[in-house]
């Protein structure tokens, strides 16, 4: 595709949607342009799908509501700035509208480069575990919104899903993802995994796991991991998200570097077998994405 205005014309909602955000925040708006300029013809199909929802679930002034939650996050990542720790990470007596958190985790797939990267390489995991096996069990631990779920429905047509979030109000937006994008496959939606330690009747049983941005959620994520891993076939493997040096309301734990991730999934028993750093960045990503890092995902496949 040559240039930003083919785009738009294949992709209407995309124009009108970055126009607005253009005329409200442009440091969003760049933060988009970033989007686009670094992955083209793989955002599109992805923008058109998430736009589409969200113009129907949130009315035509989402743009306006996601960057006010934004607003609240720029706050709270300037305390932590300025004094990171642990303390400072989230803020737990915080009330969040959970339109407003929802609609931040699909828009941000859209409009930040680490959230976009993200999402391809979880694709990329999804059709990896099709090719190995046509048929399987896929756990997913925290299903957010509900995209992450869409993708594997449509992906892992021969497989059975199971998916676990704490938060009913996300079962809920959810379910309204699910039904928008006409998802007839049956998942298994449940508000509750044991993480401490894995039931009996799970151990050796998951061919595919999915840890989508939960583990920073999480007070004691080492014990997660271990007990995922226990959860997991002997040859099977684990999608894995780490924030580093992100903060918000709900998260309790701090990753302040990227060995300190690479760390905790080694001293867990796990073994990374591809790992993608992603800076949370409006800028260009530099090609050592290492050098300089501040905040980011890291992003890792994981196997025993």
């Amino acid at each position: 595709m040559a240039n930003i205005e083919d785009f738009f014309k294949q992709h209407t909602l995309y124009e009108s949607a970055t126009k607005k955000l253009f005329e409200s925040n442009m440091l969003l708006a760049i933060s988009a342009q970033l989007v686009y300029e670094n992955h083209r013809e793989a955002l599109g199909p992805v923008a058109d799908e998430i736009l589409s929802f969200v113009e129907q679930a949130y009315g035509p002034e989402y743009i306006s509501k996601y960057i006010s939650r934004v607003n609240d996050l720029v706050t709270l990542q300037e305390k932590f700035d300025a004094n990171p720790s642990p303390a400072t990470l989230g803020d737990q007596s915080a009330v969040v509208d959970p339109d407003a958190y929802a609609l931040s985790l699909l828009l941000s797939i859209v409009f930040t480069n680490h959230r976009f990267e993200l999402i391809k390489e979880l694709l990329l995991f999804l059709k990896g575990a099709e090719e190995r096996n046509r048929s399987g069990t896929l756990l997913s631990i925290g299903f957010g919104a509900g995209y992450e779920l869409k993708m594997a429905s449509q992906l892992l047509t021969d497989w059975r899903i199971e998916a676990y979030d704490t938060d009913p109000q996300m079962m809920v937006k959810t379910r309204q993802l699910l039904d928008f994008f006409g998802i007839s496959k049956h998942i298994s939606l449940g508000g509750y995994f044991p993480l401490h330690q894995c039931p009996d009747e799970s151990r050796g049983h998951y061919d595919a796991i999915v840890l989508c941005e939960v583990l920073e959620h999480l007070a004691d994520p080492a014990t997660a991991l271990g007990t995922l891993r226990d959860c997991m076939r002997h040859d099977g493997q684990m999608f894995a998200t780490m924030a580093i040096n992100i903060a918000q309301e709900d998260h309790v734990f701090l990753y302040p570097t990227i060995r300190s991730c690479r760390e905790q999934i080694q001293n867990c028993g796990l073994v990374v077998t591809r790992e993608w750093i992603s800076p949370q960045t409006i800028f260009a990503v530099p090609e050592d994405r290492e050098d300089g890092f501040k905040r980011g995902n890291y992003i890792a496949v994981l196997k025993k």
